[in-house]
């Protein structure tokens, strides 16, 4: 269940979420960037120090094995990977290594307050300093004495910066968000506020078999970057030939969400599940789930069926909301 307090601050001012169990991998050397650019879909010579982007890793037969934001300082480059993919996400980079690079696991170092909202830079600019000024930004800064690199939101979802810290100055970070009127949501009103932006993660919406022709994360693949990575000879050709399902988010009519697993029916046939639900505020019952090629236009009609109960439902866009203001 939502907190109301987390989520009305989320969406109308700002909140918090620190983040508990994401992995977070180091690299340093004179070989990181080109280790990097081997290992994700992304092309570190469009990414400058002090800005990060957003990436995969995939499986040498295109499916996702994790999301992943990569940020590029002047001396080193972190990887940063969701709570599901943590363990294979650095098994698979440390078989992967090549070169003279230095990889760390800095996990259970680094602590993480990611703070949205169309207030949460107003607020958190009393006592953050320097504040990161575009979306995509990366840079060290001071948070009421505490030491942070502090990452602007990018424009794709809501407005807000990503507090990095030492673990054990997570207390006294949170502490001050507090007295900022910046209240830490805890994990269902994230989640929530996640589904709002249509944001898939691996466990939740991706399969693991889903590519991300399947995911709709084709833009965080660079093509032709002139480095190949695990997965590129399978994901051209899934390109070439198509998906035969595509990831879509979709509305409910009525007050009663679906649970989770349930049937979703495109034409009177059962094309997949439900694979997340949560009842918005703002939208109304949404969700995500699969469908055919062709039945993945907004406004597609879809049927929902658990039992003997059904619910009637539409393809809408993702994301579901749009940025506040």
């Amino acid at each position: 269940m939502t907190d109301a307090t987390g989520y009305t601050a989320l969406t109308t001012a700002a909140g918090a979420w620190v983040a508990d169990g994401l992995g977070q991998f180091e690299v340093t050397g004179p070989d990181a960037h080109a280790f990097v650019n081997r290992v994700t879909t992304a092309d570190l010579s469009l990414l400058p120090p002090g800005r990060f982007v957003h990436a995969l890793l995939l499986h040498d037969d295109a499916s996702i094995l994790g999301r992943v934001t990569i940020y590029r300082f002047p001396d080193r480059t972190m990887l940063l990977v969701d709570r599901a993919a943590r363990t294979a996400a650095w098994n698979d980079i440390v078989e992967r290594k090549r070169g003279n690079i230095r990889l760390r696991d800095i996990s259970e170092d680094i602590g993480l307050a990611a703070v949205r909202g169309p207030a949460a830079v107003g607020r958190l600019a009393a006592l953050l300093d320097p504040v990161p000024a575009e979306p995509g930004d990366v840079l060290n800064a001071r948070f009421a004495g505490v030491d942070v690199f502090a990452a602007r939101a990018t424009a794709d979802g809501a407005d807000g910066v990503d507090l990095y810290c030492r673990r054990r100055d997570l207390p006294s970070l949170s502490g001050t968000l507090a007295r900022l009127a910046i209240p830490v949501v805890d994990d269902a009103t994230w989640a929530l506020y996640r589904l709002e932006w249509g944001t898939p993660m691996i466990g939740v919406e991706i399969d693991p078999d889903d590519t991300p022709v399947e995911a709709g994360l084709e833009a965080l693949v660079v093509q032709g970057k002139g480095a190949p990575y695990p997965g590129e000879v399978a994901y051209a050709e899934r390109r070439r030939t198509g998906p035969m399902r595509t990831l879509v988010g979709f509305v409910v009519t009525g007050d009663d969400p679906p649970p989770i697993g349930a049937e979703v029916r495109a034409n009177d046939r059962v094309v997949d599940r439900v694979r997340s639900i949560g009842v918005s505020p703002r939208v109304g019952i949404i969700g995500m789930t699969a469908v055919p090629v062709g039945a993945d236009t907004p406004g597609t009609p879809l049927e929902i069926v658990d039992g003997e109960q059904r619910w009637s439902a539409v393809v809408a866009r993702r994301p579901f909301v749009r940025r506040e203001g």
